[in-house]
């Protein structure tokens, strides 16, 4: 299995911004991740064309809003709060604005959880994903940034 070293994080934000009118890859020998807007950027085109031929390049999925809803249904499950849990519950039931019912709380708390355990499970998805796809995503370790930009 092909290992690569990435900042799941940053495939985590990615995927959840994934939509129908642009695409990421992850670069399978650094572990970066680019983006690409062929809507807004015409050339990207074609460099999404020699990309999706590449060996060292692989497309990520885009989110489905089943994933995203199943994740946020097993949040609801896990949440202790009978009054969290109704609020939400609510929310997906409405089909509304899961975020924008979270961000209504003053316990931040409740919105600091959420964010860990989407996170989370968005990150073991993609791992999974990648898994089936033979490329084992390997973490790689927190860079001080103020350090690594002292050479810029």
């Amino acid at each position: 299995m092909r290992q690569v070293p990435v900042f799941i994080a940053w495939l985590v934000n990615a995927f959840e911004n994934s939509s129908q009118y642009s695409e990421y890859y992850l670069d399978l020998r650094t572990g970066d991740v680019k983006f690409f807007c062929p809507m807004d950027f015409p050339e990207h085109s074609d460099r999404i064309k020699r990309l999706d031929r590449s060996e060292n390049y692989m497309k990520l999925p885009k989110l489905e809003k089943e994933l995203a809803r199943r994740i946020k249904k097993e949040f609801i499950d896990l949440t202790d709060d009978p009054g969290l849990k109704e609020l939400l519950e609510k929310a997906l039931a409405a089909d509304v604005n899961f975020r924008r019912a979270l961000m209504g709380l003053e316990d931040e708390s409740a919105r600091l959880k959420w964010y860990q355990y989407q996170n989370k499970r968005y990150g073991d998805y993609l791992k999974d994903w990648f898994k089936e796809k033979g490329v084992e995503l390997v973490e790689k370790p927190p860079v001080n940034v103020l350090e690594f930009n002292k050479g810029c």
